[in-house]
């Protein structure tokens, strides 16, 4: 559709059922969760093993024909993977974390949709039976931003603040405070020093005033919608609004 036809009140039930899904489906399925979780399309979002861990504020947004996973795996020691997403993050549509080591995601981090990240090879190259086969920790910085599609292989940390552009494969480290890119991603340029980085942590500041804000936000966008009007949207598409 061209834009949502839904009229207000069906919109505030429709963050009603979700933000319910939410809590009696997903919250439960992690080993601890913050306050301010929210999920766009929570039917969408697959969680699978122990040892995940959200911060407060989390974002996750997934979108038709993209779900997004978050799996740890049992590794060859006995042991599993292990997840840590931190505070103020976004996730968008069709993310893939992927861990049979520890992948450690730090506060105010942005991931664009198509982003896969994982912490192991997942067969081991002689022994194609051999799994999770080679492993090493990932560590993605505070506020770094990982552009559409980024793949984030094994062993790699990205430094604080910086920025990995579309469509890059980070197999080696990334130090902080630079904008780097391809395959494999390297650093084309530092962030300029000295200037200020306007955070994600920002918008949580006070809570009470970005919910009420959120809900203004929906208000204009449907306010004007009928029920009539909606109906015969589903009904009989048209380009009239």
């Amino acid at each position: 559709m061209r834009r949502d036809h839904k009229p207000y009140s069906m919109r505030l039930l429709v963050n009603f059922i979700r933000r319910f899904y939410t809590r009696w489906r997903l919250t439960p399925q992690f080993t601890a969760v913050g306050s301010g979780l929210e999920v766009i399309g929570p039917h969408r979002l697959e969680i699978w093993g122990d040892d995940i861990y959200l911060g407060d504020n989390v974002h996750i947004q997934t979108s038709r024909g993209q779900m997004s996973r978050l799996c740890t795996w049992p590794n060859e020691t006995g042991g599993r993977g292990r997840i840590d997403i931190g505070s103020h993050t976004l996730l968008t549509p069709g993310l893939q974390i992927v861990s049979a080591d520890h992948v450690s995601i730090g506060d105010n981090v942005m991931i664009a949709s198509r982003v896969y990240i994982s912490d192991s090879d997942w067969h081991e190259i002689y022994d194609r039976l051999a799994s999770p086969g080679p492993r090493a920790p990932v560590h993605i910085g505070e506020n770094v931003w990982l552009g559409e599609g980024v793949k984030v292989c094994k062993g790699v940390t990205i430094g604080a603040n910086s920025v990995i552009g579309a469509g890059s494969v980070v197999t080696k480290d990334i130090p902080a405070n630079v904008i780097a890119a391809g395959n494999p991603a390297k650093p084309l340029r530092e962030l300029e020093k000295g200037r200020p980085i306007k955070k994600r942590e920002a918008m949580f500041e006070d809570i009470k005033e970005y919910n009420k804000t959120m809900r203004y936000l929906h208000y204009l966008n449907h306010n004007s919608n009928g029920f009539i009007a909606w109906i015969r949207q589903i009904i009989v598409p048209s380009r009239k609004g």
